[in-house]
């Protein structure tokens, strides 16, 4: 591969190409995060010239709130953001392109760091998104967070990732934490070809450059139906002529768009699969409602896209396979049990009891992580087992619920739960009953296709050790060939690395799961999935 920076002269221009434009004082937009006890957060400050100034909070999906008491003096900054739980007041100073300094609520001292970027633009983002090669033949892929469109990185080989934001129309940067901006130490800058589009990616961390190529891929809107439903995705295919295999990204539970599946797509793109990635029913282009759909039926979705796959002269009907997440660990492995057509199984995060032992689990962990006491932790998941218990009986303890609801309506973890009025219906809806009471294992029976396992040691939402012997002792019993149970150590259920699973600890996070990625390729690789 040819590049424009090398040798000598890349060591002598390499300061000039990478250097921040030039802006002084306050003005302008910024990112960052602050942290005082157990509130961190992070967030977009902007400072107009004309004294105007406001915060965005993407992951409440709050734009525009107002910054009160703002002052400025010889670089020394003052402000304030008014919450539910008080005011929050900042004290700091802006040194270059740096605004950092200590951060108070009520009483309580911290600190924050923000660094100068321009406007939120998710339009900015699109032209280069995908996977870059480096000469070491390792990726590192650009794709947005699902909960918001924040681009970040990810490098497949390490696992290192963080949320990447822009400087200029050409380059961009990323910190040493996920959304943690106080310390910078990743610069890109992106080239175009002839035509106009995105080429090279000049990469610099931990004082070496190196510049990747852009993998070809090539996008294709693409529609499907299962019975009434009409599914809408895209259709990323690698680089080359194919035919290639190919892989069917089934959904999490929340409604997110297919962009929040495309980080997997331009992975298994860059080793040479196609991937498909579709809106869930209800969601973006395609029909339907998600919330009222069985297992079943999603995975049937799923499905219904492996068939338009197996139709394509590019893909190679006997080589595709499903992945899935969290709910979609339930829905790739039961795609298959339900298809002949499915010819591998990839399932992260994936619980082996039912939603409402799962719940309950959650919620302990959840209290437990906010601080509550052993005793408080117990009497809210005794509580949670109480409602779940309500719904898999078809409303049976209906009385018994009320009673426990009205014991515990001032209790300190009460706003963690859903405590229930006296008012509240006498039997669970169709759909709620059909969800908690579902349970993933006894189809499983029927599985033929590989299948592996992938979990992460601290999740905090699925009880991984139970759900890892659960899923083994299953597939043994069925007399299943060739199935793999991963328990990935620090790995939180989003399979990123961890101490503690929930709360804010993705924004200081620094990897995925170190050996996530590359054995997960390993895996395909030893079935003759990719080279």
């Amino acid at each position: 591969m040819k590049t424009i920076l090398g040798g000598v002269a890349a060591a002598a221009i390499s300061t000039a190409a990478f250097a921040a434009p030039a802006a002084t004082g306050l003005p302008g937009h910024w990112a960052g995060t602050y942290e005082v006890g157990k509130d961190i957060n992070f967030i977009r400050p902007y400072f107009g010239a004309d004294g105007k100034a406001t915060v965005d909070l993407p992951s409440m999906e709050k734009k525009g709130l107002p910054l009160d008491g703002v002052k400025q003096e010889q670089g020394n900054v003052q402000f304030a953001l008014p919450g539910p739980d008080g005011v929050l007041q900042f004290d700091g100073k802006v040194q270059g392109d740096l605004l950092a300094g200590k951060v108070t609520l009520n009483g309580n001292e911290g600190k924050f760091a923000f660094r100068r970027t321009l406007s939120d633009d998710p339009q900015r983002h699109q032209p280069l998104l995908g996977a870059y090669q480096f000469p070491d033949k390792h990726i590192v892929v650009l794709s947005e967070w699902g909960d918001f469109p924040q681009i970040f990185y990810s490098d497949m080989s390490s696992g290192r990732y963080a949320s990447m934001f822009a400087e200029s129309d050409t380059t961009w940067y990323a910190g040493k934490g996920n959304f943690n901006l106080e310390v910078r130490e990743t610069t890109m800058r992106f080239e175009k070809d002839k035509a106009g589009h995105i080429a090279r990616m000049v990469w610099q961390q931990d004082g070496k450059q190196q510049t990747a190529r852009r993998l070809q891929f090539r996008s294709e809107e693409v529609t499907f139906k299962n019975g009434d439903v009409t599914l809408s995705g895209t259709l990323v295919l690698p680089e080359g002529k194919g035919p290639f295999p190919a892989v069917v990204l089934t959904q999490m539970s929340s409604p997110a768009p297919r962009g929040a599946y495309a980080l997997q797509a331009y992975y298994f793109a860059a080793h040479g699969m196609a991937a498909l990635m579709y809106d869930k029913r209800g969601v973006g282009k395609s029909t339907g409602e998600f919330n009222k759909a069985t297992m079943e039926q999603l995975a049937d979705d799923a499905i219904a896209g492996i068939n338009l796959l197996g139709q394509r002269a590019d893909i190679k009907a006997n080589a595709i396979g499903t992945w899935g997440h969290s709910q979609g660990g339930w829905l790739a492995p039961l795609a298959a049990t339900r298809s002949q057509k499915v010819a591998f199984v990839i399932a992260q995060a994936a619980s082996g009891v039912p939603p409402a032992e799962q719940e309950v689990y959650r919620i302990e962990n959840s209290l437990r992580a906010s601080g509550f006491s052993e005793e408080e932790v117990k009497a809210g998941a005794a509580y949670q087992e109480k409602l779940m218990r309500w719904v898999t009986s078809n409303g049976a303890n209906r009385a018994e619920l009320l009673a426990s609801a009205r014991a515990n309506d001032h209790a300190r973890w009460a706003s963690q739960v859903e405590i229930v009025p006296d008012t509240f219906r006498e039997k669970p809806r169709a759909e709620s009953l059909a969800f908690y009471s579902y349970d993933p294992l006894p189809e499983l029976k029927n599985l033929k296709a590989p299948i592996v396992y992938i979990l992460g040691e601290k999740d905090a939402f699925v009880p991984v050790h139970k759900s890892a012997v659960l899923f083994k002792e299953t597939l043994d019993k069925a007399g299943h060939k060739d199935h793999q149970v991963w328990m990935l150590p620090r790995a939180a259920h989003g399979l990123w690395e961890t101490d503690i699973d929930g709360g804010s600890a993705y924004i200081n996070s620094t990897h995925w799961a170190r050996d996530h990625y590359p054995r997960m390729t390993q895996w395909l690789r030893e079935r003759g999935f990719v080279k």
